[in-house]
């Protein structure tokens, strides 16, 4: 049998951050904060690279006119990504707004990452290739329809029987033409109730 130490050993985690800087940041302070995230215990920290100097950076909607620097860091300490801003801005003494710290799935960073290059429009291909489902029965037509009102009126049955409510029950509806009672219209009848 395994002991505490050891499954304690097998469970580490890491945290991967990356931090984006807005303006100058010099090697000398790549420096500092890679000696800053000590206190996280960093397994890794790398510069990625610097953006062109633009207008509006990304990310930074208060800053303009300036160059980002993004690293890369892996911590073994548990930490938030605000977290990690406050304590680097203020070791830094870099303004709040001038850094950034994202996770690398967020949906930000998702939208940034350059996507393949696709000639032709999507439309163009009859077949569909990049849709995941090609059953386009499951969600159009006589069949997709009929399963759907057998969904509603589930439901509704469920909602009836809930509220207390008797739930009709289908009958064969009869017509009897051969009884002279019900041969005449309502109105008829009533005329012919008056002459008596």
């Amino acid at each position: 049998m395994k002991k505490f130490t050891e499954y304690l050993a097998e469970s580490t985690k890491q945290w991967d951050f990356r931090i984006k800087v807005a303006g100058e940041f010099t090697t000398e302070q790549a420096k500092t904060m890679e000696a800053l995230l000590v206190k996280y215990h960093v397994t890794s920290f790398k510069k990625i690279g610097v953006t062109p100097i633009q207008l509006l950076p990304l990310d930074f909607p208060k800053i303009r006119n300036s160059e980002v620097t993004i690293y890369e860091a892996s911590v073994n300490y548990p930490t938030t990504q605000f977290e990690l801003r406050d304590y680097l801005c203020d070791s830094l003494n870099i303004s709040k707004d001038a850094m950034v710290v994202r996770k690398p799935g967020e949906d930000l960073e998702l939208y940034q990452e350059t996507s393949e290059e696709r000639e032709g429009a999507l439309l163009d291909d009859p077949d569909y290739k990049e849709s995941p489902n090609h059953k386009f029965e499951d969600y159009y037509g006589d069949k997709y329809n009929a399963s759907f009102l057998k969904e509603l009126q589930k439901d509704l049955d469920v909602q009836r029987t809930a509220r207390g409510e008797k739930i009709p029950t289908e009958s064969k509806v009869t017509y009897n033409t051969d009884d002279t009672t019900n041969n005449r219209s309502p109105i008829n009848q009533s005329a012919v109730k008056k002459k008596k």
